[in-house]
């Protein structure tokens, strides 16, 4: 996420809600709706008029569902940096994976590389160690044991963390807005697109992704609203990963595609915002795969 442009202008007028984002055609632009995705993965888009728009997506994923595994973006090895950019759609597509969202901030440059700020870990390679100003992270165990972790001190590796868990897919945010059932932020700030994981008592898994930049479809979602979002849907621990025009959820089903609408802080003037939005080339996604529904 970036600081906004002093400039910042507004959006054109968008088109009626059914035109705005692909997947409300399938919703019909309900305003709460919900439905399975794969075995053990469900979909919820809350979509709400007043008393300011607001549309987000929170995918609740329960980790004892059979054939359940995570993975996130891969080092680029000896090529410059720590990672590729790429869409999260494209990750989506190139990993097989049923659904993703982005994950770390990153340094973003326009470069076909980047360097992935805080804690990386992607199928048990470490490759980016705790960074200051990035203190909170979330580590998916090879058995799908999810858990919110911090830097432990001393570190003499980089990678010691808080509580001591073996690391294997981790990845770093900026906030932890929920911690033990309590909203850790304060009411101020700025609305912004927002993605975020979460987990709640019984073990569910909740990753959501919220849309804004677009004033007559969402305007976005302050860290406080974030972290209420959340609490309202059962979280008892939670991160703030990369938002702004970062902020993607993509479904494989069974081709990938973006669900909400990804939108950097200026279009070139003149234009429309497109249905699909803009998606962003990331440093860093997280990818789930999972079991299709089984027939009844």
């Amino acid at each position: 996420m970036r600081t906004p442009h002093p400039n910042r202008r507004s959006f054109p007028r968008a088109p009626a809600c059914c035109a705005t984002a692909i997947l409300l055609t399938v919703f019909a632009c309900a305003h709460d709706a919900s439905r399975e995705l794969f075995e053990g993965v469900r979909l919820i888009h809350v979509r709400k008029e007043a008393p300011e728009p607001l549309s987000y997506f929170l995918v609740s994923i329960d980790l004892a569902a059979p054939g359940l595994r995570f993975t996130t973006t891969a080092p680029n090895g000896d090529a410059p940096r720590d990672t590729w950019t790429e869409t999260t759609r494209d990750f989506v597509g190139s990993t097989g994976a049923q659904l993703g969202i982005n994950a770390s901030f990153f340094s973003y440059d326009n470069e076909p590389h980047t360097d992935v700020l805080g804690l990386a870990v992607s199928d048990g390679v470490k490759y980016s160690p705790w960074s200051r100003g990035l203190p909170y992270g979330v580590n998916f165990s090879k058995d799908n044991a999810v858990t919110f972790i911090e830097p432990a001190s001393p570190a003499p590796t980089g990678y010691e963390s808080r509580p001591s868990v073996p690391l294997y897919n981790a990845v770093a945010g900026n906030l932890r807005i929920v911690r033990d059932g309590k909203n850790t932020t304060v009411p101020e700030g700025k609305r912004h697109p927002r993605t975020a994981v979460g987990l709640t008592k019984d073990n569910t898994l909740l990753l959501l992704v919220v849309d804004g930049r677009h004033p007559e479809y969402s305007v976005g979602m302050t860290a406080h609203e974030l972290a209420e979002t959340l609490l309202r849907h059962g979280a008892r621990d939670a991160i703030n990963l990369d938002g702004g025009g970062s902020s993607t959820l993509v479904v494989a089903d069974p081709e990938p595609r973006v669900v909400n609408v990804p939108l950097p802080f200026d279009l070139p003037e003149g234009a429309a915002v497109p249905e699909r939005g803009i998606e962003r080339k990331v440093g860093n996604n997280i990818a789930v795969f999972a079991r299709p529904v089984k027939a009844e």
